[in-house]
């Protein structure tokens, strides 16, 4: 098999806005997906697949049960040489991307794979970085756009290492119809740095949250306070498990004139590690936060979302936050 063409990375050095790392992680994904291929993805196991990928030699035994190289290279051709208009292919591909739930842990490979939230299709002139359009009516410019069939914002991708996206972004993420997903560089960038070497039988990079345009609300929000509570992760292979708001008890305790320019309210987080979990009230880390902070805006954005939704239900006790499914 022919192998891709050399391309080279230009990156900035010295830019605020964007660091080395983000650029590159950005870059490399932004390739990734460019380059998708039907050979990313059309290597199959179950019998049922394989008769649907390479028909009459969907076997690699002959009549007389023997293995055949003749059949296994014809299978290998017929998966390399596989291009977009291949009749097997949207029956393939509805099979590869069904729902599955999604796992709080980040590490399950399974509910992070790319093919749950990036539609499989061609994306030559169909992917863009620094792409602005308008998500939910307001001006947002992702670090990765990739269209639909029409043309039509479908999934953004955000790459996250010295920073966050602010507040008002996020919300306009979580109320649109996009597809989106979270990639933390620092972890993404190995990975990537082993795949972008040569033509891969898989199509994936690390994901650390992700969501669909249709997941509920609620979740998309608590997917997203996951990646501001990053650098409450202290160990390898960490994860937020779940979190419930609580009011700040460093402020409960307090007089109510130290109460004034303090903040009210807080995360009470379940991190797993090791088979372990491990509960840590926020209260005391929280207290000197502002209602601009991009963590507080997201949870008073839950708290009026419950609100409204405790109206609607004639008053019910809704308790907001209960993990991250």
């Amino acid at each position: 098999m022919e192998p891709l063409p050399i391309s080279t990375m230009e990156i900035r050095i010295y830019d605020k806005e964007e660091s080395p790392l983000h650029q590159i992680v950005k870059k490399l994904i932004y390739k990734k997906i460019l380059d998708l291929e039907p050979y990313n993805f059309n290597y199959v196991f179950s019998e049922e697949l394989k008769k649907l990928v390479y028909g009459p030699d969907f076997s690699y035994f002959d009549s007389n049960g023997k293995y055949s190289q003749e059949k296994a290279n014809k299978q290998k051709k017929i998966r390399e040489t596989m291009t977009w208009d291949h009749p097997c292919l949207p029956q393939l591909i509805n099979h590869l991307t069904r729902r599955i739930a999604y796992d709080p842990d980040p590490f399950d490979h399974v509910s992070r794979r790319a093919t749950n939230f990036i539609p499989l299709r061609s994306y030559q002139g169909r992917i863009f970085m620094e792409h602005a359009f308008r998500a939910n009516g307001a001006k947002i410019i992702p670090d990765i756009t990739l269209m639909d069939e029409k043309s039509k914002p479908e999934t953004v991708i955000e790459i996250i290492y010295t920073g966050n996206p602010d507040s008002a972004k996020i919300i306009n993420l979580v109320e649109s119809d996009l597809n989106v997903v979270f990639v933390i560089a620092n972890e993404a960038i190995e990975k990537l740095s082993m795949d972008m070497t040569c033509r891969r039988d898989y199509f994936n990079f690390p994901i650390r949250e992700a969501w669909h345009g249709d997941t509920p609300i609620k979740e998309k929000l608590s997917r997203a306070i996951n990646i501001l509570l990053q650098k409450k992760i202290r160990k390898p292979k960490e994860y937020i498990s779940g979190k419930t708001i609580i009011t700040n008890t460093s402020w409960a305790r307090s007089s109510p004139r130290w109460r004034k320019n303090r903040m009210n309210i807080a995360l009470r987080i379940t991190t797993h590690v090791d088979g372990v979990n491990e509960t840590e009230n926020l209260s005391p880390s929280m207290l000197q936060m502002k209602e601009t902070s991009t963590l507080i805006k997201l949870l008073r954005h839950l708290q009026k979302l419950e609100k409204q939704k405790k109206e609607l239900d004639d008053g019910m006790n809704i308790s907001a936050l209960k993990g991250t499914r």
